[in-house]
């Protein structure tokens, strides 16, 4: 018996429409795809969130940015292997590049040197730090951060911040637009007072955007997340700007300009100080809740070379940094926060490439420096 031919057309319009019967399923049942993880069962968690500086270094991190989806980020997270130990004083990390280890590997992150330490409590807890830090500084994305963190129990949050961790950022809306609806709560939660380009309106995202099609690149990155974690654990490679390449030291010298950014000159420090988002601590606190966070301003590279009676870096005029710490350090007492003030704590020689990022020597002194700190609010 001869079979009938096969109808082409046919054949492409059923497949047509089963694609379009599943990004209508996909679109209306919106599957929490990010929460779909084989971290730290099939392949180790990450000791510090995924993330690569751009495309073209992906294959060389085993890493890729899901900040999209915290799902997917606190999914491949070491923080999410387990319940928490009964002996364990978790403390979990905040801060831009710097916390999260711009130049070191995972062995040498801030969190990895606290660890190193085999601090204990009072009680015999042992200490354990947990890094949550992520590149590019912004206090209001760490405080999503910090709501999320709170489902994995932390006992103190250190919370690593410098003066353009405070500053308004239109960029800061990159990480923000993805979870416009739980800022949204937060702001109204907590009362948080923002400057009004935090509150410009995020259209909802349409049912196009919300297909399997629309979603694309975002399924994309999830799925490279997934496997890149099986690179991950065979290598232990992460961070290609952690690989040896023969950096440079940073120069000494820094061009005779007083400007920061929109501001001129020292005549504009009062609205440089108007300007910080300071309200985002008190938020954080009450997030925190039980839990003690303490506020450190994060050591930064000084220069002592030409032009240095102007800047203490390429970034920072010393007229807006001195201002920035004057101002911050009394509203801290004002508020009666715990704040601990480390900018100059290191020498130039344990910076890496940038005027935040430490070498290994910086992270290990850093957290020697810490000690105290973290006895104190541990031992209460």
């Amino acid at each position: 018996m001869m079979k009938s031919p096969v109808n082409a057309l046919r054949v492409l319009l059923k497949a047509a429409l089963i694609l379009v019967a599943l990004n209508l399923l996909f679109a209306w049942w919106n599957p929490p795809i990010g929460k779909l993880t084989a971290y730290n069962w099939l392949w180790r968690g990450r000791v510090r969130f995924p993330y690569s500086e751009s495309p073209q270094f992906y294959s060389q991190d085993y890493n890729v940015p899901v900040i999209q989806d915290f799902d997917a980020m606190y999914g491949a997270h070491v923080i999410s292997a387990s319940a928490k130990p009964a002996d364990e004083f978790r403390v979990i990390l905040l801060g831009d590049s710097a916390t999260w280890g711009g130049h070191v590997t995972p062995e040498h992150t801030l969190a990895s040197e606290i660890n190193r330490l085999n601090l204990t409590t009072c009680d015999g807890r042992a200490v354990k730090a947990y890094d949550l830090g992520y590149p590019w500084p912004s206090t209001v994305r760490d405080l999503l951060f910090l709501d999320y963190a709170n489902r994995y129990d932390p006992d103190m949050v250190l919370w690593l911040v410098t003066l353009h961790s405070f500053e308004k950022k239109p960029a800061d809306r990159e990480f923000l637009v993805p979870h416009a609806e739980r800022m949204a709560q937060v702001i109204a939660e907590y009362d948080l007072k923002l400057p009004k380009v935090y509150f410009e309106e995020v259209a909802e995202p349409t049912f196009w955007e919300k297909t399997i099609i629309g979603q694309r690149e975002k399924l994309k990155s999830l799925i490279l997340n997934q496997v890149y974690g099986l690179m991950w654990t065979a290598t232990g490679i992460d961070n290609a700007n952690a690989l040896p390449q023969g950096l440079p030291p940073l120069p000494q010298d820094v061009l005779a300009d007083v400007t920061y950014f929109d501001y001129q000159s020292p005549d504009d420090a009062p609205a440089l100080v108007r300007s910080l988002m300071l309200d985002v601590v008190r938020v954080g606190n009450e997030i925190a809740g039980r839990a003690p966070l303490v506020v450190v301003n994060e050591p930064i590279y000084i220069v002592s070379g030409k032009n240095s009676d102007l800047r203490y870096n390429h970034i920072y005029p010393r007229w807006a940094y001195d201002a920035y710490r004057l101002s911050l350090a009394d509203w801290m007492r004002a508020q009666g926060y715990p704040y601990f003030d480390y900018w100059d704590a290191l020498p130039s020689s344990e910076f890496s490439n940038d005027m935040a990022h430490r070498d290994n020597n910086g992270e290990a002194h850093l957290a020697e420096l810490l000690t105290p700190v973290l006895q104190e609010f541990s031992c209460p």
